[in-house]
This record gives structure tokens, sequence and C-alpha cells, in this order.
């Protein structure tokens, strides 16, 4: 992928985990003007869970350009999956074992529903287990999303394992299946429900872009402004309107998704900066950025009630907090914490077999 792009990508990246940060800032506020009885409002113009979507359309455009000319060579699925694992697991752990402690420390004051052995063990695992009151929601509850992330990595994986036409058919045809089965199966057979949820479509829609990207179709800044537009006011109108509670997640989310994904991936190259280097930076930090900002602002609404900040003002620190901290957290504990798994995974592959 030409540098530029890659810049384009990261700059998406981190604005869509700015999105789901918007929310969960606005969550916590709203909770605390609650309590102290002072007026907050979130403005919620879309689902700013869009965040998540266009996530999971960028995920399938990377997994797949990376991977396009791969398909059947053999050991690619082992190394794509040990190397989707060292990306993902640490930092997740991390945060779920923080949350576990919290939960132990402050039990009352977490929003959680108890401990459950076997829910603790899937959520380490990346796998759904009903809490206390039947949600689908790991430890740290928004590792939901991950769960769906390495199910796409393990069937992708699969796919790799054959010639690239027969593995894509039957990665499209397993997912639209389970989205089928999905929609009849009873609510007690949770597992299907999940596992075809819509979203999982919204992985297709991104191979789907870099099957563009990699026929070099390209969009002028003028078509680009018109699909981000157009996602956007999808996005507006079907949360306005309430579709997003009965539409399927793959219409409401995943077409402004990946209208807006494909305008700036196929879209021109963002120009040379700080700016874009600051915002590419932050791509690169997202994935920290979604999973610490809940702890950074839980604490920081904690001390900014105690000191007495407006609602508005702590909304604004809790942002920028979040953001720095997850900047710290990429820095100085997930990137070389990555580093040093994948220079493992390299000797390995460098030794001789015995």
């Amino acid at each position: 992928m030409a540098a530029r792009y890659v810049v384009n990508v990261q700059i998406l990246r981190f604005c869509a985990a700015v999105l789901v940060v918007f929310a969960h800032v606005g969550v916590e506020i709203e909770n605390r003007a609650r309590a102290t009885g002072q007026a907050f409002a979130m403005w919620h113009p879309l689902d700013w869970g869009l965040g998540v979507d266009i996530f999971f359309v960028i995920s399938g455009f990377i997994m797949y350009y990376l991977m396009h000319d791969r398909f059947a060579a053999p050991g690619t699925a082992k190394r794509f999956l040990l190397r989707r694992l060292v990306r993902i697991v640490p930092l997740y752990w991390i945060c779920t074992t923080l949350m576990l402690i919290s939960i132990v420390a402050a039990g009352s004051m977490i929003n959680n529903n108890g401990l459950d052995p076997a829910h603790i063990i899937a959520s380490y695992a990346f796998l759904p287990w009903p809490r206390a009151d039947g949600e689908l929601f790991p430890l740290l509850s928004l590792g939901w999303t991950l769960n769906y992330e390495m199910f796409f990595y393990f069937v992708f994986a699969l796919a790799l394992l054959l010639p690239k036409r027969l593995g894509l058919g039957l990665l499209v045809a397993s997912f639209a299946l389970l989205m089928i089965v999905a929609l009849v199966v009873p609510p007690a057979i949770w597992p299907l429900r999940f596992w075809g949820n819509s979203i999982i479509g919204e992985f297709l829609l991104g191979i789907l872009v870099a099957a563009l990207f990699l026929r070099k179709v390209r969009f002028s800044l003028p078509v680009s402004s018109l699909l981000v537009v157009s996602g956007l006011t999808l996005a507006v109108l079907f949360f306005q309107t309430g579709s997003y509670l009965t539409t399927p997640r793959l219409v409401t989310g995943g077409i402004p998704a990946v209208l807006i994904t494909a305008a700036v991936v196929l879209g021109r190259p963002a120009p040379d900066g700080r700016l874009s280097r600051f915002l590419a930076l932050g791509g690169d930090a997202s994935y920290a950025l979604y999973l610490t900002h809940p702890f950074t602002i839980k604490i920081l609404a904690a001390v900014g009630s105690k000191l007495g900040l407006p609602l508005h003002v702590l909304y604004w620190i809790g942002f920028l907090a979040a953001v720095l901290v997850s900047l710290l957290v990429h820095l100085f504990v997930e990137k070389p914490i990555g580093a040093a798994l994948n220079r493992r995974l390299d000797t390995g592959r460098a030794r001789p077999a015995v």
C-alpha cells in the first residue's frame, strides 16, 4: 500500500475511535449530571457507534489488501493468525485484567453484573458468554467488538488455506448463511444469533473496498466529498427515524461506513504535514484509545466532580485526557510489547527445524 494511503487509513481509524469516545464520555458525564442534579445533555445527531462500523470495514479492507496474493501459500494462515493475536491479545488482556481487578476492588461502583468463572474465561478467550443479566458482553464491555474481530480473523485464516477464488467464495457464503440463520433461530440459541449478527457483513464490505483499491479505482475530491456527506446523511437519517432499532446493522451502520471508508481510502491521499502526521499517530493509537478510554473517563469524571468542574468543561477534559493516555499507552506499552513478540515470531521462523 502506498505510504500516503496508509496515512488515509490511519486518519480514518482515529476518527472512528473518536466517534466512540465522544459517545462514552457523554454517557459518563450524563451519569454524573443525574447524580448531582446538574444539567447536561449529550448531542446525538447520529449513532456514535458508527465508529465501530467504520472499524469493521477498515478491518476487512486491511486484511484482504495485505493477504490478497498469499492465498493457499504454505504457512500463510498460521502466520496470519499469530500476527493478529500479537496485535490484539496483549493490550486487551491487560485491560480486561484491569477491569477484573476494578470489579473485585469496587464492585458496587462498576456497571457490571458480578463475576462468573465461565464468563471470565470467555472474556479472555474472545467468546460471547451471557452475563448475569443475559447480555452478551465480556468483562470489558466494549470487548464485544473484539469477539467479532477475532471471529473474522479465524474464518479469514481458514479462507487463506484455499485458492483465493474458492477461499473468498466460502468466506462470503459462510457469512451470508450465518446472517440468514441468525434471523430465524430462537433467542435461546444465542451463539448463532451473536455470530450471525448482520454486522459481520461489514468485514465483507471492507474486502470489496480493498478489491476496488487493488484495481486502482480512485475518486476525485468532489466524489469523495459527496460520498462522505452521503454516508453521514444516511447515518443521521437512520438514527433520527429510529431505523437503527429495527433495521439490520449492516444497513444502518454498514452502508454509511462503507461510503465513508471508500471515500477516504479511494480518494486523494492526505497532504503531508504536521496535522496529517498527528492524526496518523492517533490512528496508530486508535486500538489503545478504544480499550483504555473507559478507564480514563471514569477517573477524570470522579476527579472532576470532586473539584467541582463544570460538566461541559469536564467533558472536553475527559476527551482530551483519553486521547493523551492512549498515545502514552500505545508508545510505551502496546508498541514495545508488540515489537518484542513480533521479534520472537521472526526468530522462530528463522530457526532451522530440528
